[in-house]
């Protein structure tokens, strides 16, 4: 195995959420939906969803999701702000107002933690705290931007990400996953993360040839080419995945500058390991994903 090889390996464990990391995200869930409880909100139910339950989650974890289902639904009569506003008026008390803040479609509470060389210490540092009616096999969620419900299916979604896993050889998820460590380190030009995904259901397809430098380079050239395209719900519940981006076009414009950018990382760092230089390759690969990408 090379050394470039060995990196990847390594960058794709560390990637991989722990045992004292999943254990942190349920007993967190646990808590919120303790304090949530005992408010007047009414709660059917509660569950991790997202990236976190697709397990395309990057590290370190933020924003992972913690669907609501709840019973009054007189709310689906109002903005969607105020379910929002209810919830976090119920977190506040606990967390701080300065650590409560309102999302497009979520609560977001922050722990207040830090990273050390991009790693939380096993913890999980903030959660998207979603709200949520049952709607036949679909939940609906508020979108404060457009000021409606809009449906959503997160039990697709995940059978879409596990399917393409497979179809993949295990593959796909660790990819998408390195795909959305490169997002992060970037500044997130591509809006929302989740979009990124979307477009791995269809760019990495057909069977994993491999290796990872060489399908990262063809799925960054291929983004950025088909990124104005437009991306629909792969659940075809809600709006466009899309529908950030192609709203701003010059936000578009960034986010296929940063894709074609990263093409050309993945295609100087292939040139370098060809040249036999892989300390400079591997220093490349760690320019375009951070510091969980090994050091050589």
């Amino acid at each position: 195995m090379t050394a470039v090889a060995e990196a990847f390996d390594t960058f794709r464990g560390r990637l991989q959420t722990t045992d004292t990391e999943n254990q942190t995200a349920s007993r967190r869930q646990r808590k919120i939906r303790e304090q949530l409880d005992v408010s007047d909100l009414k709660i059917d139910t509660d569950f991790l969803t997202g990236s976190y339950r697709r397990e395309t989650k990057t590290k370190p974890l933020r924003d992972v999701d913690i669907m609501v289902v709840l019973s009054e639904r007189s709310y689906l009569d109002q903005h969607p702000s105020a379910v929002l506003d209810a919830v976090r008026d119920v977190l506040i008390p606990h967390y701080g107002e300065h650590r409560v803040t309102l999302d497009r479609r979520a609560v977001r509470v922050d722990f207040g933690l830090t990273t050390v060389d991009d790693v939380a210490d096993g913890d999980v540092m903030s959660f998207d705290v979603v709200p949520a009616f049952t709607d036949g096999d679909n939940y609906l969620i508020p979108d404060d931007t457009l000021g409606t419900w809009i449906a959503t299916n997160p039990k697709v979604h995940a059978d879409l990400a596990t399917a393409a896993n497979k179809g993949y050889d295990g593959q796909w998820k660790p990819l998408v996953k390195m795909i959305k460590k490169w997002n992060v380190h970037a500044g997130e030009p591509v809006v929302p993360s989740f979009l990124l995904e979307v477009l791995a259901l269809d760019l990495i397809s057909g069977g994993w040839a491999g290796p990872y430098p060489y399908e990262l380079r063809m799925f960054f050239a291929s983004a950025a080419d088909r990124l104005a395209d437009r991306w629909p719900d792969p659940a075809y519940a809600g709006p466009d995945v899309s529908d950030t981006l192609d709203a701003d076009p010059v936000a578009m414009t960034t986010a296929r500058q940063a894709l074609l950018a990263a093409e050309k990382a993945c295609t100087r760092a292939l040139s370098l390991e060809r040249a036999g230089n892989n300390g400079a390759a591997i220093r490349e690969w760690r320019d375009l994903f951070g510091l969980l990408f090994p050091a050589p």
